[in-house]
């Protein structure tokens, strides 16, 4: 599993209009943020050379499944779509299929083993252009390269920016540095220009991605780092928010910590995974840091930053991990109190060290265990951040509007808390101030104030 949150993502509402099926487009999207961001990206491009989106895969003519290989679950979701298509392409076989993303990755060959007769193009990671070349009907030219979000007619109030790809780290469960190859960070001035392109044409908010993105510049003349890079985005006129995602405990930094603390439009918002509270484990897992260390990087941004919001990545039922292990864990987040866990049970990915100490019977934990113990730990979680949550109630957070939801209007105060509320006017891309009527684990409900 890579430190990032996992997503299924479906194409979105299209416009009335009367685009014909022949140049409308569907994207379906499953795993991490950095998938979220290249479908995103490719949605723009497409948008740009006279696309538009369609609801369901039978109304567009090009469809496009952006595909995970984090778990298995993620690959038995898309080859689940991918069965669903060959209803389509029966009826209407002039439909262009892509199976793009990391179960393409350079070394996943299997891939091409199985039988996809539905499957037109194969495309790797991140390929926008490769992607955007397969489109049939074009109302111009597919000359110039794939168009950034910042091309949107309408753009998302909040974009994420990939900011580099790949990963050069070793972890022994994660699969992405065989699917998306070593890191590669993108120049500072090409960032800020897309950034600035991206903020003038409406977005309020965004968020710098990276598989490791505590880690960019590294490779880059002059080895910038992301303290650089924050301080060029938040420069930005317009610019309202300005988050960073998904960091590691061993390349984050004082300068990086103090940055986000100085800079008024960086939220107080970190994703920081520990995966482990066990030594032991956070060795088999390549890790390295210890837990204290952790805990240590942990009081030095609460510290710096008081009221910051921190998520963190565990994965229980690893190869190796004992009910001491897990216990550890669980002590952990119980002391550090985080917002939000994002927890899985441990899923074998070939070609990883841990798919190889799986194959040890002494160390594979059972499938029931692996359960339990993930029960366990969101159980201990969903009281944590009820906890924490209350703490809101009666308070007021300013939001920023995203979109509505269920007819209320859903937004993010600055730590990233999910807020709903309703309100007649359409409020979209607005900040306003809510105050917190009603808390729950997962999100706060208020009114406008």
């Amino acid at each position: 599993m890579q430190d990032l949150i996992f997503l299924e993502k479906a194409a979105p509402r299209p416009d009335r209009d009367a685009t014909p099926r022949s140049r409308r487009y569907y994207v379906w999207t499953v795993g991490c943020q950095m998938n979220v961001s290249d479908s995103e990206r490719l949605e723009a491009a497409l948008q740009g050379v006279g696309y538009s989106p369609a609801q369901r895969p039978e109304d567009a003519s090009f469809i496009v499944l952006n595909s995970c290989s984090v778990r298995a679950s993620a690959e038995e979701r898309i080859l689940g779509k991918l069965g669903e298509l060959v209803r389509v392409k029966r009826a209407q076989p002039d439909t262009r299929v892509v199976l793009w993303g990391c179960m393409v990755g350079p070394d996943n060959r299997s891939i091409f083993e199985r039988q996809l007769p539905m499957v037109d193009h194969f495309v790797a990671p991140s390929a926008v252009d490769e992607v955007l070349a397969l489109a049939p009907n074009p109302v111009y030219s597919l000359d110039e390269p794939a168009l950034p979000v910042a091309s949107w007619a309408h753009p998302p109030v909040a974009v994420h920016v990939p900011i580099q790809y790949g990963c050069n780290m070793s972890c022994a469960y994660c699969v992405i540095p065989l699917r998306r190859g070593r890191e590669r960070s993108r120049p500072l001035d090409e960032l800020v220009e897309e950034c600035t392109r991206i903020v003038a044409r409406g977005a309020r908010e965004i968020t710098l991605l990276g598989q490791i993105v505590d880690s960019w510049g590294h490779d880059l003349p002059g080895r910038p780092q992301l303290a650089d890079l924050l301080e060029a985005v938040h420069a930005i006129p317009g610019l309202q928010r300005l988050r960073f995602l998904t960091s590691h405990p061993a390349w984050m930094t004082d300068r990086l910590i103090e940055t986000v603390a100085r800079l008024p439009r960086c939220m107080p918002d970190i994703n920081l995974p520990v995966q482990a509270g066990s030594d032991r484990l956070l060795k088999l897992m390549r890790r390295g840091y210890t837990a204290a260390r952790y805990r240590a990087l942990v009081a030095r941004i609460r510290a710096c930053i008081p009221h910051v919001s921190l998520t963190t990545d565990i994965i229980v039922g690893h190869p190796g991990e004992t009910r001491e292990d897990f216990a550890q864990t669980m002590a952990l987040c119980e002391e550090l109190r985080f917002d939000k866990v994002h927890i899985a049970a441990f899923s074998s990915r070939p070609g990883t060290l841990a798919a190889d100490l799986e194959q040890d019977a002494a160390l594979a934990v059972p499938e029931e265990e692996k359960e339990a113990r993930r029960r366990e730990l969101e159980r201990l979680q969903e009281r944590i951040a009820t906890e924490r949550n209350a703490a809101f109630l009666g308070h007021t957070v300013e939001v920023l509007v995203e979109g509505e939801s269920k007819g209320k209007w859903r937004g993010r105060s600055p730590n990233n808390k999910l807020v709903f509320f309703p309100h007649p006017d359409d409020l979209t891309g607005r900040l306003v101030t809510v105050q917190i009527t009603q808390t729950s684990p997962w999100a706060l409900q208020g009114a406008l104030r």
